[in-house]
């Protein structure tokens, strides 16, 4: 594969246009230049490897989201642990795509620690696109330090996997500080996928909100752990959590437990979670209108799963991560159609 130019790498999500950022089995690309990538906007690899810093200066608003394409290619068994800094000053705003890929389904174990820090009033959108191999490990731990006024949002959807541990914790530090934390896993053979969401309101008048949605199928396996802090002086916190599971298959292995740790008097917080199968109301509903089961049960799960996708506030990639879940739901989504590269099979790249 040549992987020299930026030509290499195409989007096909219409209407979307990302700086971006390659790093393959761990290394940037060499065409990549290092240092102001926009007016505002710096970017740091450490060593000339993957370890990067994302700084976004004072009231730098940035319209074009930032995305980077970590793909692994070798033909051999990776051990790799890469390292993302992503700094935001005050009233500062960013769109970042961070996005893992198979591009050969050698066995692969990779660790992602990302450290997000967002200065008062900062606002960052982080979309994580997971797509692996099932010979693949995959972790993930991220955390995210708020000040006051801040926003953090968040959507982590995974759509193929070997085995995926997902650590998001966030700490709202001072006061109106605002996250919300979106997900989605679509898992089914004997893949693994945990989700661990762990939310610390450190101060008073701050929000956050969990919605994480999952389908699973055959022998898969998905364990969802959400916990909220409320310290003693966070009054007047809102805080709300929600999963909710289909389990396809009697196989399939679904382990929900959020969970919430409350030490302040005046809050708003609930949690809820759901393992189930398909509603069989609606199932009826449909079969009597003529629609074959098959189709019927196609148009409940992507009811189900798509909710997640319309809370992406990129339009153009709402749009194409809703088709990716028809596709995905169908069957017809694997780790080379998600490829980063134009390959010898003249595969392309869907979304990073």
């Amino acid at each position: 594969m040549e992987l020299s130019n930026p030509n290499s790498f195409r989007c096909k999500i219409k209407n979307l246009d990302t700086a971006l950022w390659v790093l393959i089995d761990g290394k940037k690309a060499d065409w990549q230049p290092i240092g102001t990538i926009c007016e505002g906007v710096k970017i740091y690899s450490i060593k000339n490897q993957g370890d990067l810093l994302i700084h976004v200066a004072e009231n730098v608003t940035v319209d074009k989201p930032i995305q980077i394409v970590s793909a692994i290619q070798t033909d051999k068994p990776l051990k790799l642990t890469q390292h993302f800094k992503v700094v935001l000053e005050k009233n500062a705003s960013l769109s970042l795509l961070h996005c893992d890929d198979s591009l050969q389904k050698e066995q692969s174990d990779i660790i992602n620690n990302v450290e997000i820090t967002l200065a008062e009033n900062a606002r960052l959108e982080y979309y994580k696109m997971e797509n692996k191999d099932a010979g693949s490990i995959l972790t993930n731990q991220i955390r995210v330090h708020q000040s006051a006024y801040s926003q953090f949002y968040s959507n982590v959807i995974t759509f193929n996997a070997g085995k995926v541990n997902n650590s998001l914790y966030v700490y709202l530090n001072e006061p109106f500080a605002d996250a919300q934390l979106n997900g989605l896993y679509l898992v089914d053979k004997q893949q693994e996928i945990c989700n661990e969401v762990k939310v610390w309101h450190n101060a008073p008048d701050c929000n956050s909100r969990q919605l994480y949605k999952g389908i699973v199928d055959d022998e898969a396996q998905a364990v969802f752990n959400g916990h909220i802090i409320v310290q003693k002086d966070s009054q007047r916190t809102a805080a709300y959590q929600i999963n909710k599971n289909i389990a396809l298959t009697d196989a399939a292995h679904i382990q929900t437990q959020p969970f919430l740790e409350i030490y302040a008097d005046d809050v708003k917080c609930s949690h809820g979670a759901t393992v189930g199968q398909l509603d069989e109301n609606a199932m009826f509903y449909l079969r009597s209108r003529g629609i074959c089961k098959k189709n019927a049960q196609m148009l409940l799960m992507f009811a189900f799963a798509n909710e997640v996708a319309q809370t992406v506030k990129i339009q153009a990639l709402s749009e194409r991560l809703s088709q990716m879940i028809q596709q995905r739901l169908k069957g017809e989504l694997h780790i080379c159609s998600q490829c980063a590269l134009h390959c010898e099979q003249g595969r392309e790249f869907s979304f990073g």
